[in-house]
């Protein structure tokens, strides 16, 4: 049995380059004509698939960014929740140590100066109403 199968696959082989030329000549006109009997029913096909594809591709990329997007946020919340509150406590630090520098050299602070146009401006009311 397997000795028939052996002969039959050797006689359907092409022995010659001119008959490969020829039978991949005649498979080539035979895709041809099927294409442009096909065609548009094949070009039909292919638009909706692609269309489908597409929608299904948009999908998974918004699924993938929020996913991605949540898991950031979900390890950079707590650092920067603790940066902020470091910069905060450096800050406060920097300007204690301005406004005892400024203290010591005899100039206000700007909190000082804004009291001071406070008291100011309610003094000068007070001129005004009691013209």
């Amino acid at each position: 049995m397997a000795g028939k199968q052996i002969k039959n696959i050797k006689t359907n082989v092409i022995k010659t380059p001119a008959e490969q030329a020829r039978r991949l000549w005649l498979a080539s006109l035979g895709a041809f004509s099927l294409a442009q009997k096909r065609g548009l029913e094949l070009f039909t096909r292919f638009i909706d698939e692609g269309k489908d594809l597409q929608v299904r591709t948009l999908t998974m990329v918004r699924e993938v960014s929020a996913d991605t997007q949540a898991q950031a946020m979900g390890v950079f919340t707590p650092f920067t929740a603790r940066l902020e509150k470091q910069v905060a406590q450096y800050g406060a630090a920097v300007e204690n140590g301005m406004e005892r520098v400024l203290a010591r050299l005899g100039i206000p602070a700007k909190r000082d100066i804004e009291e001071l146009s406070r008291q100011v401006a309610a003094l000068s009311r007070k001129l005004k109403t009691a013209k």
